[in-house]
Parts: C-alpha cells; structure tokens; sequence
C-alpha cells in the first residue's frame, strides 16, 4: 500500500486532486474543507490512512500556501479522517489485518459489520470539526489557486484503478489480501522502473522502512509477552466487558481498547489482539468492536496512532504551528461521539 501511494504521489494525482479541489472549491473555505475530507474518506478507503497523511496532506499544504484560509482546520481534517475511514474497507489500515489475523472476513461479510458504523463516525467526525473550526472556515477567500498542476498521465491512473479493482474482489472473494496487495505494489515499482529507474527508487525511498522494521519488532515482542502470559489482563477486561447488559459490552469493550490505543499506541494494541481475540474465541461482534476502537479511538489523541505521529511531523516540518492541545481538543470532541455511534451500529 505504500507503493502504490507513493507511486500515485510520483505521479503528480494527489497535488492535481488538492488543486483541482481548489479549483471547484472556489472562494468558499468551507466548501474546500469538505472537499478536502472526501478525498480523505477515498484516499484511505483504498490506499489506507497512511496514503493520506504521507501523500494527501503535503498535497493539500502545498495548496494552502497559495489560498486565503487558515491552514490548521485543513490539515486536522486529513488527520482526523485517516482514522475514521479507516475501517471502512480490510485494506484501510494496516491495524485490520493485525486484529483479524489468519480470520479476515469477506468483504461481503466486512462491510455488513462496518458499513453503517464507518459512516457515522466519518460523519459525526466531520461535523464535529466543521464546528470547531467553523469561524475559520467562514466566509470566502480573497483569491483561489489557478488551477497549474496538469493532468496525471493515463498509465498510473489506470494501474492503480486496476489495483484498486484487484485489491477488492480480492477481499470480496476471501483470497490472500496481502500476497494481491504486495503484487500490486511490487506492479507499480517494476512499471515506475521500467519508464525511469530513478522513479523506482524514489517510490522505495518514500516507503516508511522504519514503520515496517517497528511492526516486524513488535509481533515478535507481542508474540513473545503473549507466550509468557503477559496479556491475560486484556483477555480478563474483554471478558469482563463481554459479560455486561446490552448495550453496555460493546461501549466498554471499543472504549476499553480506545484508551489502550492512546497509551500506548494502537499498533501494540492491534498486534495484541490479534492473539487475545482468537484465545478467547471471541465472536464477531467483539472482534469488530475492539477493531473500532483500535481505528477510531486514536483520533483522541496525536499519539494514538503512527499515522497522526506521521502527520504531526509533516506538518511541522511543513512549518505549521499546531497548539498543544489543538489536535487533542478537536479529537476529543469528535471521538467519544462518533466512537459511540459506531459501536452501538456494529
């Protein structure tokens, strides 16, 4: 997934979807905001919410320089709904395949879980920022960027449709999801290759090595603390969670496994219950709870997940100033309500 968005990068389309937005946006802010949070729901729908924060939103900084709004409302919303559309497909966060490890459901079956929730909680998470950021994004700009950027060539386009078609009868079929998604990466290089061998190594530069040598490390640690008996707590508290009266269970369990993600980071927490879950042969219905809580609950804070660690640093780098409780308040607000809704719809 991260080589097919970063070679979707090299080939220009996330800077003409940012300019291209502009351009139908016009001089309404708040009509380039939501604009904005619909390429997100697409971006991480199909190249997951790590394509969003690395590819998107420098796309859509790049932009912002040359248009009349305050940058902050703009770049939360890319962070804020890399999370919440993260479940909306098996493919939207890498976090899907580590809870349903070995037991990914078809995709028929995936979206009769989440559909509904992931609609709530990428609405309910819109409007939440629209409302906390609603004096910034009144009114209209003074100028809109002149549409500069041309059009992607035909190639990519093509081949990442193509992948993206792949990916899902995929799922839809209950095939190896990571073996289709890994031969349409490895597609994109050797084709970015082929026309220019230095565009091949710059998709393989743009690939987070460092993310995929921290997720390497961690099931080795998690499958190690597992054999030792070191999660028997997590499986006592979902047990716990699971014995309450309706509707309680799955507020506690999403909300449980939400503030887990935050302490110590969702990706631990993923790896984690990717073993307790099938110990415990936890049902369905506890299984796409806890899944929630792992995608959505890290909108509560920048640490609950690498990708809005990832955005944090893009958008310093990018010399943004995001105050410290900035991202927290707005997450918050939008958390504990979407959160709610989408585990009382799973």
């Amino acid at each position: 997934m991260m080589a097919l968005a970063a070679y979707a990068q090299l080939a220009g389309i996330f800077d003409w979807i940012a300019v291209h937005a502009v351009r139908v946006a016009g001089t309404s802010r708040l009509r380039l905001f939501a604009l904005v949070y619909v390429a997100g729901i697409v971006t991480t729908a199909l190249l997951s919410n790590d394509a969003t924060i690395v590819a998107l939103t420098p796309a859509v900084i790049s932009v912002l320089r040359r248009y009349d709004a305050p940058p902050l409302a703009y770049v939360i919303a890319c962070a804020l709904v890399a999370n919440a559309a993260s479940f909306l497909l098996p493919i939207s966060n890498p976090s899907n395949l580590l809870v349903f490890a070995g037991r990914m459901p078809s995709l028929t079956a995936w979206l009769a879980m989440f559909a509904l929730p992931s609609i709530a909680a990428i609405a309910i998470t819109f409007a939440v920022a629209w409302w906390v950021f609603r004096r910034d994004l009144a009114g209209h700009a003074a100028n809109a960027v002149e549409s500069d950027v041309s059009a992607p060539e035909p190639l990519p386009i093509v081949l990442l449709i193509a992948s993206a078609i792949i990916i899902v009868v995929t799922s839809a079929r209950g095939g190896a999801l990571g073996a289709a998604t890994f031969a349409c990466g490895a597609v994109a290089c050797t084709v970015a290759a082929v026309r220019r061998l230095r565009d091949a190594a710059t998709i393989l530069r743009e690939i987070s090595w460092r993310v995929i040598a921290l997720t390497a490390a961690l099931f080795v640690i998690v499958t190690a603390l597992d054999d030792a008996g070191g999660f028997r707590a997590s499986h006592t508290a979902l047990a716990w969670c699971a014995g309450l009266a309706s509707p309680w269970p799955a507020l506690a369990s999403g909300f449980l496994v939400a503030l887990a993600s935050n302490v110590i980071n969702n990706l631990p927490v993923g790896l984690n219950l990717g073993e307790t879950l099938p110990a415990m042969h936890a049902s369905a219905h506890v299984s796409a709870v806890a899944l929630i809580g792992v995608n959505l609950g890290p909108n509560a804070t920048v640490n609950g997940s690498l990708a809005t660690l990832l955005w944090l640093r893009i958008v310093r780098r990018a010399g943004i100033k995001v105050p410290p409780f900035a991202f927290a308040r707005t997450g918050l607000l939008a958390t504990i309500p979407a959160l709610a809704a989408a585990l009382l719809l799973a």
